[in-house]
C-alpha cells in the first residue's frame, strides 16, 4: 500500500529528521505560530515571517516537489481573495494600498502555513508521529482520532489510487458518454470498496485493542542538547513575533 501519501512521511533530509519525534512536531508547531503571529503583511513582519518559514524549510529540508506542490495549491486556495478587494472595507482616506494588504496578508500566511505543514509531516513518518502524540502532553482522545484519520486516510488513497488504476487498465477513459457513465459508476465501485477497507481496518484495531487503553510508547527516545536547541530557537522565533506584533 504505497501511494504519495504515504512517501510524503519521512521523506525529508535534514538535520531536523535526527530529533526525536515530539521535538520535531513541538518545534514545528511553534514554528507555525511564529509564521502566523508576525504581522503581515507590514514589512518588519513579513520579512520575519520569510525568515522563520525559510529556516523552518532549509532545516528540514523536504523534496523539493513537496515545496512545489505546496505553493501551488496556496496559490489555488488564496489568490481568489485578490478578487475581493473592490468589497474589502478601508479606513477613511485609505486607497488601494490598504484594500490589498488584506487579501495580501492571507496569501502570505496561507501559503507559509501550507509549506510549514507539509516540512514538518515530511520530518516525520507515520510511526514518529505516532511517538510524538503519545508522550506530547495531548488528550489521549485527541491522539487517537488524529491516529486514526491518519490511518483512514492512507486507506482512503490507496484504495482510489487501485480503483483509478483499473479503470484505466480498461480503457475507462475519454468524453462524451464515456465519461457520463464513469461518472454514474463511481460511487457504486469506490464507495463500497473504501467503506470496506475501512471496516477491516477498524475490525483489525479493534482485535488488537486498539481503544481499550491509552497508547504507550513504542520506543525510548532521549532528547538530547540538539533537541533543547531546536526548541529554544523556536520559542524565540515565536517570542520575537510577538514582540514585533506588540511594537507596531
Amino acid at each position: 500500500m504505497r501511494t504519495s501519501w504515504h512517501r510524503l512521511w519521512g521523506s525529508a533530509t535534514g538535520p531536523v529528521r535526527s530529533l526525536c519525534p515530539p521535538t520535531r512536531l513541538g518545534a514545528g508547531l511553534l514554528v507555525l505560530a511564529a509564521y502566523l503571529s508576525s504581522p503581515v503583511p507590514s514589512v518588519p513582519g513579513t520579512l520575519w515571517a520569510l525568515v522563520v518559514l525559510g529556516a523552518w524549510v532549509v532545516a528540514i529540508r523536504p523534496p523539493l516537489r513537496l515545496v512545489g506542490a505546496g505553493l501551488l495549491l496556496g496559490l489555488a486556495l488564496f489568490l481568489p481573495y485578490f478578487l475581493l478587494v473592490p468589497w474589502v472595507s478601508v479606513p477613511e482616506g485609505g486607497g488601494v494600498r490598504e484594500a490589498l494588504a488584506v487579501p495580501a496578508a492571507v496569501i502570505i500566511r496561507g501559503i507559509g502555513g501550507i509549506l510549514i505543514c507539509g516540512a514538518t509531516l515530511a520530518s516525520l513518518t507515520a510511526s514518529d508521529l505516532r511517538e510524538a502524540l503519545v508522550r506530547l502532553p495531548i488528550p489521549a482522545i485527541v491522539t487517537a482520532i488524529l491516529l486514526q484519520i491518519v490511518h483512514q486516510t492512507a486507506t482512503l488513497a490507496s484504495e482510489t489510487g487501485a480503483v483509478a488504476a483499473a479503470w484505466n487498465l480498461r480503457g475507462a477513459t475519454g468524453r462524451g458518454r464515456g465519461a457520463v457513465a464513469l461518472a454514474r459508476a463511481l460511487p457504486r465501485v469506490w464507495l463500497p470498496r473504501v467503506a470496506s477497507r475501512a471496516e477491516r481496518v477498524g475490525e483489525a484495531m479493534a482485535i488488537r485493542g486498539y481503544a481499550e487503553a491509552d497508547p504507550a510508547p513504542l520506543r525510548s527516545c532521549r532528547p538530547g542538547g540538539r533537541d533543547r536547541v531546536a526548541l529554544g530557537l523556536a520559542v524565540l522565533s515565536l517570542v520575537v513575533s510577538l514582540w514585533i506584533w506588540g511594537a507596531r
